[in-house]
């Protein structure tokens, strides 16, 4: 009777909207990943059917260097003036006096200015809640060109693992609510230390609220529980933040990247995102030049078998007119983005690997997982620098992303970076990594 309990949630929620109220159970077997999530699992815009079939843009470029921000005194919120490019985040910072009020003032002052930061601050969230970043000593602030992107497996990935009765209780919970990931913690430590690990996200989030509305009702954090209990192999890594102001979710959400010293996190909207944009990593190539590699790989892609293959995976999630179906595959190839990886091995030799992104013409979940699997199948050769062939994803053990190793992480080099290092192993990596290094040989990036 335990496979025929609600084990379907996930696709049955998602494709029926991204915020669900009450998931249906089905009789299904419980599955994870991606390949079983059915089409049409990602939200997609009511207003219009045509609107089904739009395409995205062009990866943005990079951002501009944010405005100067004019040095706050005692008291005050000071805000640079909104830019036309709406990439351009604007900064505010709320810092405390430690002056004491003068013996004569009246209650009624002392209470208007207590609370006088809250107000601003709730009323700037209000207005331009997604165009601001807040600055508290206890977190590192967000760097020029915001925090590394953290890549996932697939939209639905924090929900891996998770056991179906928590999921129906956590898609149950009214907004505002959203999703954590905690760095530098594996799937068994938070089941070894779940409580732990829930009270000091907990005490992160209550310090940011504070900051934005002084008095905060009590916030609650709800853990994970793995689908078998606690003899499973596989374990989820999310937690559900809930009982949370708005404004302070919309603000937690933006920023995404939380570090200090306690505890650092990612905070993610409670829906399925758009599909990855890492699609596999090559190896076999003799050079680092990432233009070179784009273009094999562009041109495998281009090749009249394969771009047919790629317009019939296209034609099968809901594009009505072939000429749609043309212009997806050309955006999808349009949008190849490539990411040097700078392997080293035994001996210190470099030996490069290569991240393949590219943005999805659509969000049906099923259909980018049919084209990922076949794009990985494929060979990418050059005339003179070698053949790149898929290799396998290396999971980072500080951040959780699939871009690249622990060694390579990029989030230890963040400018004021309050959270783990690359070299914070637990017990059992620092003994094997000591091993490895024995007799002076550097080890590889892991």
């Amino acid at each position: 009777m335990k496979d025929k309990e609600t084990s379907s949630i996930k696709a049955t929620s998602q494709t029926a909207r991204p915020y669900p109220s009450t998931p249906r159970p089905t009789s299904q077997t419980p599955k994870t990943g991606p390949r079983f999530f059915p089409p049409n699992t990602l939200p997609q815009d009511e207003e219009s059917m045509e609107e089904q079939y739009s395409f995205l843009p062009d990866p943005p470029s990079s951002p501009s260097s944010p405005p100067d921000t004019p040095t706050p005194i005692h008291r005050e919120i000071c805000v640079t003036e909104p830019q036309n490019d709406l990439s351009v985040f604007q900064e505010f910072k709320v810092v405390q006096s430690n002056e004491t009020p003068a013996d004569n003032a009246v209650p009624s002052d002392l209470n208007s200015s207590i609370h006088a930061p809250a107000e601003a601050n709730r009323s700037i969230l209000s207005q331009n809640g997604v165009n601001h970043r807040t600055v508290l000593p206890q977190f590192t602030p967000t760097p020029i060109g915001g925090f590394p992107h953290i890549h996932m497996a697939h939209s639905a990935q924090i929900f891996d693992h998770l056991d179906n009765k928590v999921l129906l209780a956590w898609f149950q919970v009214e907004h505002p609510k959203f999703l954590v990931r905690v760095f530098d913690h594996s799937a068994k430590d938070i089941a070894e230390k779940t409580a732990i690990i829930a009270e000091r996200i907990r005490a992160s989030i209550a310090t940011i609220a504070d900051y934005v509305h002084q008095e905060t009702p009590p916030i609650r954090v709800s853990p994970p529980q793995p689908q078998g209990g606690r003899g499973s192999k596989e374990f989820p890594i999310g937690f559900l933040v809930h009982k949370v102001p708005e404004e302070t979710r919309n603000l937690i959400v933006n920023q995404r990247i939380w570090s200090s010293p306690d505890i650092t996190f990612e905070a993610l909207p409670f829906n399925c995102s758009q599909p990855p944009a890492l699609l596999f990593c090559l190896s076999g190539f003799t050079t680092s030049d990432t233009d070179l590699v784009r273009k094999a790989v562009a041109d495998v892609w281009s090749h009249e078998d394969h771009r047919h293959e790629i317009d019939d995976i296209f034609s099968q999630c809901g594009f009505q007119d072939d000429e749609l179906v043309y212009k997806a595959t050309r955006d999808l190839i349009k949008s190849i983005r490539v990411e040097l990886l700078d392997f080293k091995i035994t001996g210190g030799l470099s030996v490069p690997r290569f991240n393949i992104f590219a943005t999805s013409p659509t969000n049906d979940a099923k259909t980018w997982t049919t084209l990922r699997g076949f794009l990985h199948l494929l060979e990418y050769p050059t005339g003179l620098e070698g053949c790149g062939t898929a290799t396998a994803l290396l999971p980072c053990q500080l951040c959780h992303s699939l871009a690249h190793p622990r060694g390579l992480c990029p989030f230890p080099l963040v400018p004021q970076w309050n959270g783990p290092k690359i070299n914070n192993r637990s017990t059992t990596s620092s003994a094997r990594q000591s091993g490895r290094s024995r007799g002076g040989r550097p080890g590889r990036n892991t």
